[in-house]
């Protein structure tokens, strides 16, 4: 394997460039460093063991970010086998992993992928016996479910974290994910806010970072409080659901279009009655289903009422 490295043709072993991109990063030159590495394709070295490869592709991932060229970063990341990092033997190498990603999903602000990057993390069997590791790693799974947009698989992640007992050593964190459960409407701000906008991994990326989780926040809390209402009614004046919701008529309504133009929920804004609907219409066939359903239901009660009816007479 050749590669010039400045002017300095060298021919070395796949993981020697390690030692030699070191050199290039205390220098300052992170790009450099990165675009050596890049050259090397690990991946294809039938003479080195899974860890060695998986140990150059991280380091690869590492500076890809450090060079913030994120679109290779996704790529290289690509070249780990998830199924390897399972392996008991990879624990180290799955945090570090799940680490680095957890970076790339910061840059891409997508607080799902983070929450699952940071369950990955908690879920590793030596991160479980360390409390002071699974705490942070639990409480970054929590934060960034509460940031991530409703969707079944959020749900879903949020139902498998209720039933963990480690959540209980974290009462406030516990709080959290209970009142994303109960189909109740959420004051905003949340009693624990503070502590959640605290975190480290809230603030990491710096304070325009830490104020777009903010916002997110505020509108997940929204969105929530929408999608719980349209459960409950079928028809609401916008500024009775404002009232109810705190907010005013123009972020109402602006939350509202945004929810229905992503599928989340559905309703129509009847502007000069103030009306907002949200029950779907429905189709004849569906009218009719429901119809003949009431009515066999209906059949049902006279039937059983006439019965009972004579069975009193009989005993008189």
């Amino acid at each position: 394997m050749c590669v010039d490295l400045g002017g300095l043709f060298l021919t070395q072993y796949p993981l020697d460039f390690v030692a030699t991109t070191n050199l290039k990063e205390q220098e300052g030159d992170v790009a450099s460093a990165a675009d050596v590495l890049q050259e090397v394709h690990v991946e294809t070295y039938g003479s080195l063991s899974k860890k060695e490869k998986i140990e150059f592709i991280l380091e690869q991932m590492r500076l890809t970010l450090g060079k913030k060229d994120f679109v290779r970063a996704a790529i290289v990341a690509g070249k780990v086998s998830r199924k390897h990092l399972a392996e008991e033997t990879m624990e180290e190498y799955r945090v570090k992993f799940f680490l680095l990603m957890s970076e790339y999903h910061r840059h891409e602000k997508d607080p799902f992928m983070l929450a699952k990057a940071y369950h990955s993390i908690y879920s590793t069997p030596h991160v479980q016996e360390d409390e002071s590791k699974w705490i942070p790693a639990l409480q970054s799974t929590v934060l960034f479910l509460l940031l991530s947009p409703y969707s079944n698989e959020q749900q879903d992640m949020i139902h498998r974290l209720n039933g963990d007992d480690k959540l209980e050593k974290l009462p406030s964190f516990q709080n959290v994910i209970k009142i994303l459960l109960k189909k109740e409407i959420i004051n905003y701000p949340l009693v624990n806010q503070q502590e959640l906008e605290t975190l480290p991994s809230f603030v990491e990326g710096g304070t325009d970072m830490a104020a777009f989780w903010s916002e997110s926040l505020n509108r997940r809390i929204i969105q929530h409080n929408i999608r719980i209402a349209s459960m409950y009614y079928e028809k609401i004046h916008g500024a009775r659901l404002a009232q109810l919701l705190s907010l005013d008529a123009i972020r109402l309504e602006k939350e509202i279009a945004s929810m229905v133009s992503d599928g989340s929920v559905y309703a129509k804004i009847d502007r000069p009655k103030d009306i907002v609907r949200f029950s779907t219409p429905k189709n004849p066939e569906a009218v009719l289903t429901e119809w003949s359903t009431d009515i066999d239901k209906l059949l049902h009660l006279v039937e059983t009422t006439t019965h009972l009816i004579n069975k009193e007479n009989m005993t008189k």
